[in-house]
């Protein structure tokens, strides 16, 4: 498809959570919704109300927050009231938005399915967040009645895959090859670059091995601190863990079991990794499952090299030898040797992260990426696609 949207178009967003609440998914719901508000399109979003917050048109740079979609925190309670939350908002939105994107495809998808016979005129996208078991395609083969679900979740116009392993999860859950998109999460290349840091002083010593993400299951950081151990004893590096999540207090204590605790630095969740990431030598990300990763993106962006597990999404992003390594082996001997190796040889690193900041601007810079979604939204409401 090429570029060819003729007008503004009034663009809808579902997403379980919108910012200041960030994990991968609503980080890119944001970039991409101001990136649209930016060229002069109109973006709606329905959420989830947060306490604090205005329920209705809470106008942030333009984008228009709707968290209107209240929720029963009661088991099967929580997916109902979401569900009938999201489809009451998108009614009220009928003759105001042009087309509709999910930014997760469980419950959202659900309410969109369901949504479509009731509001015909308006095309669905609907856009998995992740795959492998905490992706939505196996929480959705994990969930009761998943076979209605299923049902209603194909209802929608049109699938939005980030990842070939995220295509062909949901090709084998039945979604037609023709109703599915690959597309991709992008990244501002222009705020993330490499350069100097304000931040050597607050750090642990060069050389530094940087994580930024969620400090949850799903990042695998346990293998990385049992591949850290022996690191340590061969070469003199630190890992700066960023985020906050789930796992920290299990991490530190397994950091001072492992004798490390003085060469991994937890500096907790910051706003903006950008600063952080220009004071890093490698990047690393073990997770067990991906969709596309932002942290992954940034870290490319900023011309680091970037090791990391060979797994869907981040497979789709790095090419190993070319522009990372991929460590196929989830093993702490495998990661140990794949670190030791760039830590070692600085030329090698400088020529992945070159390497990483070039497919960045070919393929994934965010302006790049809200043109493929303007086309294929423009599609969708011309008719056009799915054919």
């Amino acid at each position: 498809m090429s570029h060819s949207v003729r007008q503004p178009l009034r663009v809808c967003f579902v997403v379980s959570y919108f910012h200041p609440f960030a994990s991968g998914a609503e980080r890119q719901a944001l970039a991409q919704a101001l990136e649209l508000v930016r060229r002069g399109h109109l973006v709606h979003v329905v959420t989830r109300s947060v306490p604090g917050y205005p329920i209705d048109e809470e106008d942030y740079q333009g984008i228009f927050i709707h968290r209107c979609v209240h929720t029963s925190d009661r088991g099967p309670l929580f997916a109902l009231s979401f569900v009938s939350g999201v489809i009451r908002a998108l009614r009220r939105l009928r003759g105001h938005v042009d087309v509709i994107h999910t930014h997760q495809a469980l419950w959202e998808a659900v309410a969109t399915g369901l949504a479509r016979s009731l509001l015909p005129e308006i095309p669905t996208l609907v856009q998995p967040a992740s795959s492998g078991y905490y992706g939505e395609a196996d929480e959705l083969r994990r969930t009761r009645g998943s076979a209605l679900l299923r049902r209603i979740i194909l209802r929608n116009t049109g699938l939005a895959a980030i990842s070939a392993e995220i295509e062909g999860q949901w090709l084998e859950l039945g979604v037609p090859k023709c109703r599915i998109a690959r597309m991709a999460s992008g990244v501002d290349a222009g705020h993330f670059h490499s350069g100097a840091s304000p931040l050597e002083a607050h750090l642990l010593p060069r050389p530094r091995v940087i994580f930024t993400g969620r400090l949850h299951p799903q990042k695998n950081l346990p293998l990385l601190l049992e591949a850290w151990q022996e690191v340590t004893r061969q070469v003199s590096a630190n890992l700066i863990l960023v985020g906050r999540g789930s796992d920290r207090e299990t991490l530190g204590r397994l950091a001072i079991q492992l004798g490390i605790i003085d060469r991994v630095q937890f500096v907790g969740p910051v706003a903006d990794p950008a600063d952080h990431l220009r004071a890093a030598d490698v990047f690393v990300l073990p997770s067990v499952a991906e969709g596309m990763s932002n942290s992954l993106l940034e870290a490319m962006a900023t011309a680091l090299p970037c090791v990391v597990s060979g797994i869907g999404g981040n497979s789709d992003l790095v090419t190993d030898h070319e522009t990372g390594r991929l460590v196929a082996d989830a093993t702490p001997q495998a990661w140990t040797s794949t670190l030791l190796e760039l830590l070692r040889n600085p030329e090698e690193a400088r020529r992945l992260g070159t390497g990483a900041r070039r497919r960045i601007d070919e393929q994934f810079s965010l302006a790049a990426v809200v043109d493929r979604y303007l086309d294929l939204y423009q599609a969708m409401v011309d008719g056009r696609w799915p054919a």
